[in-house]
Parts: C-alpha cells; sequence; structure tokens
C-alpha cells in the first residue's frame, strides 16, 4: 500500500482519540443550568445579596458596579466638569433642603426674593394675528382688600414698537359672567389708558372675594387680551409690634404680632435682609390661629445668617399674610422695616439643618 493510502486512516484515528478524550467536558444546552460553575460563589448572607430587590442564586456571578454607577443621582451631577442651569438649580434646592431647615430658604438677589416675586404685577403682551402690532395690558398690584383703588393699564405699539393711538373697551368678568363695563382714558396723551375701580365704592360690582377678570380688546386693531386680580379678605394684620432674639440653638427669632378677625389657617411668610440691603433669607409657616392677637415667631436658620456674611442689625423686609382658602386670601405686601439688635456672626449657628436634626433625634 502506498504511504499516501496509510495517511488517511492514521488521521481519521487521530480525530476519534481527540474527540473521545474530551467528552467529559462535552456540555449540551439542555444540561447547562446543571453544569456546576467554576466561578467563586458569593455568601448569601453578603450583605450586597441580601439588599438585592430580586434574590440572586448563590452561584450567581456579582458584577461589580463602575464608580459612577455607585454615585447618587446629585453626586453625578457634582462630578460635571460643565452643568446647565437646571443642573445647578438642582444642586441650590439640595444644598438648600440639607442646608437649612425646610422653612428656610436662602437667596442672593433682592430680586429672587419669593415675596418680590409672588407679589410682582404680571405684565402681558398679545401680538395681532398679521404679528403688526401689539397690546400691553397689567394692574398696579395682583392682591387688594376692599379699601383699594385697582388701577389698569394698557397701550398698543406698532410694528417698531412705539405706542400708538387705540380704541379700548373692557369688560369685567368673575364667576363666568360679566358683571360690569371699564372705560380706559389716555390722560397723560402719553397713549398710554388707565382704568380706576374703587373698591370702597358702595356701587361697585365688586364686593365678594375672589378672582377677577378684565377683558380688554383693542377694537382699532382687533386684540383682546386679559388680566386677573384678587380681591381679598385675609382677616389677619400686623399690629406694628416686634421682638427678636437669638435661640438656644443659635437662630435668629423674630415674633411678630397679628391680630385675627376671624380663627382659621393662615400662611406667613417673610425676608430678612442686612441693614445694607444684602438678602439673608424667607422663612415661612402654616398656622392655626383664633381670633384675636397673636405673637408669630419667624425663624431664620443661624447657618443661613451666617451664609449671608452680613452682621447685624438685620432687617425684617418684606411680610406676606395669607387666609388659607380657595384661592389664597392674600393680604397686600407688607414691609415693616423693622431692625434687629446688632449681632455679630459668630452669635449665629454654623451646624448644618441635617445635622442638627440628627443629634435632636
Amino acid at each position: 500500500m502506498k504511504p499516501k493510502y496509510l495517511l488517511l486512516p492514521l488521521i481519521m484515528m487521530l480525530m476519534a482519540w481527540f474527540a473521545i478524550s474530551n467528552e467529559s467536558t462535552l456540555v449540551l444546552p439542555a444540561d447547562a443550568d446543571n453544569t456546576p460553575s467554576t466561578e467563586a460563589t458569593t455568601p448569601i448572607w453578603d450583605e450586597t445579596v441580601f439588599n438585592e430587590t430580586t434574590a440572586k442564586p448563590a452561584t450567581a456571578k456579582t458584577e461589580k458596579k463602575k464608580p459612577e454607577e455607585s454615585l447618587s443621582p446629585i453626586d453625578r451631577i457634582k462630578a460635571l466638569t460643565e452643568k446647565s442651569d437646571l443642573q445647578l438649580a438642582l444642586l441650590d434646592d439640595h444644598d438648600n433642603y440639607t442646608r437649612y431647615p425646610p422653612e428656610n430658604r436662602r437667596f442672593t438677589s433682592p430680586n429672587q426674593d419669593p415675596i418680590t416675586q409672588r407679589y410682582a404685577p404680571d405684565e402681558r403682551t398679545t401680538l395681532s394675528e398679521d404679528k403688526n402690532f401689539g397690546l400691553t395690558i397689567w394692574s398696579d398690584k395682583k392682591y387688594y382688600l376692599n379699601t383699594d383703588q385697582v388701577n389698569i393699564f394698557a397701550y398698543v405699539t406698532d410694528g417698531e414698537g412705539k405706542k400708538i393711538k387705540a380704541n379700548f373697551s373692557a369688560d369685567i368678568e368673575a364667576f363666568r359672567q360679566r358683571i360690569g363695563k371699564l372705560e380706559l382714558a389716555d390722560e397723560d396723551q402719553d397713549f398710554t389708558y388707565q382704568a380706576t375701580i374703587n373698591l370702597a365704592d358702595s356701587s361697585s360690582s365688586i364686593s365678594e372675594p375672589g378672582i377677577y377678570k378684565v377683558v380688554i380688546q383693542d377694537e382699532a386693531h382687533e386684540i383682546l387680551d386679559a388680566l386677573t386680580f384678587t380681591l381679598s379678605q385675609p382677616d389677619i394684620e400686623l399690629t406694628g409690634e416686634y421682638r427678636d432674639k437669638i435661640t438656644s440653638k443659635g437662630d435668629l427669632l423674630i415674633e411678630a404680632e397679628v391680630k385675627v378677625a376671624q380663627t382659621n389657617k393662615f400662611y406667613i411668610q417673610a425676608s430678612l435682609y442686612s441693614s445694607t440691603n444684602v438678602p439673608v433669607g424667607v422663612t415661612q409657616q402654616t398656622k392655626e390661629l383664633s381670633s384675636g392677637t397673636h405673637w408669630i415667631p419667624l425663624e431664620f436658620a443661624g447657618l443661613m445668617v451666617r451664609d449671608s456674611q452680613e452682621s447685624g442689625p438685620y432687617v425684617l423686609q418684606q411680610l406676606s399674610l395669607a387666609k388659607v382658602t380657595m384661592p389664597m386670601q392674600r393680604a397686600p405686601v407688607e414691609q415693616p422695616g423693622y431692625q434687629t439688635d446688632a449681632y455679630a456672626l459668630d452669635e449665629f449657628s454654623d451646624q448644618p439643618y441635617q445635622e442638627q436634626d440628627a443629634l435632636s433625634n
């Protein structure tokens, strides 16, 4: 037999021997679940396994988390080299939440004052259908008492933004009904038209507390828009008496005396500034008060005062009182201007609220 014919049986024998020698390691798919794992097992009492929502078999391979996956969402944002405005706002809210009590919030410029933002009049501008004219309307305040005067303003601009003559009509609406009309006049000849509602007038169609709408239309240029204001009956007012001290926890406490006409739940919000008009922060609370006079505690965290880096005296700049109803019966904003004693910064606590709260519990 020639050598080339001897090679074929030899190769076949070698292949058969190789298959037999590896037979013990061959695993069929159907038997895969019964195959002992060669991975090191994790004890079932290991905390990382015990705390899983879905229990893993003892032989399961524990995957190692990447470093960034072990961080909290806040820590991940902090780790970013570039942050969006939303991310910066989230970090600020988180720092406020853990640094100061929930009723306190720090702000760094007067236009960030929550009370200023709440009471700022809304100026609205609406364009005509052809976009060639604009109607701008606003009222001097958002919240009024029944002894106040409501002032409403409107003007129309052309395509170049210049005020022009207009022909206004206005309706007052409440509770989905038209209850009166207004006449807007340009008395100053500056193309800004004005109407006035005297709420103290017994003949006024506006008498019940609630939200009122004024629908204003410039018939000459076919533009229409509306604004709203609230007639409030807050049943709470300041007496003008105040007092202050530093608490045993190192916080600044200012007490304001109020007079309540009728038992109800009330919302109080106050903003604090330094004597040089640097913002310190705001405090707020909701209290059930009976009729009569009461001292309302307005507490500002010592650390929040320290963070302003301003020594005393401090000024109770703005104060908002409201009766908790639907809608909220807010009194017009008060500006007491009350000054505290000339406290030094080191008289206040430097402990974050989260740590204070943990110690008290």
